[in-house]
């Protein structure tokens, strides 16, 4: 299980999915001449990463939906012991959640949308990123909520 504590300094940021691999995982000093995304239009942007166009399209999150960037921590949660639970026999049960260890994440920013690019032209409707935030996210909701004929009941 994870846990996320909050960070006293809330950032917003936008994150950016390239349709590269960059062996990195850290901060990064950016310069301007490096990553200088130009807006195009209301939700489409242009830029150039050494030296390969890049074509982006924003894709905002659904309402009532908030992204968040979390940074792994090496603190682990100490879980309180639960009431014990015993079987028809007075054996105590252990649960396995009894046992469950909690990483602690903190939270580094939150998002509101996302910027997803193409090799010189604009990532199609069907890309996993555009796909996942446009049409999964309402598919799981739709699956997570009870039916109109329940709720009729």
């Amino acid at each position: 299980m994870i846990a996320i504590k909050q960070s006293s300094e809330q950032r917003k940021l936008t994150p950016n999915v390239l349709p590269c691999s960059i062996r990195h995982d850290g901060p990064v000093s950016v310069d301007k001449r490096y990553w200088n995304p130009i807006s195009n239009s209301k939700d489409e942007q242009t830029a150039y990463f050494r030296g390969r166009k890049l074509e982006g399209t924003v894709v905002k999150l659904p309402a009532g939906y908030q992204g968040i960037v979390l940074q792994k921590t090496n603190e682990k949660l100490v879980s309180r012991p639960s009431m014990p639970s015993f079987d028809e026999d007075g054996m105590q049960v252990i649960l396995p959640e009894d046992n469950a260890e909690t990483k602690l994440f903190s939270q580094e920013a939150s998002f509101d949308e996302v910027v997803v690019w193409g090799h010189e032209s604009l990532p199609d409707a069907d890309d996993a990123y555009v796909k996942g935030i446009k049409e999964w996210i309402g598919f799981a909701e739709a699956v997570g909520c009870p039916s109109r004929l329940e709720l009729k009941d």
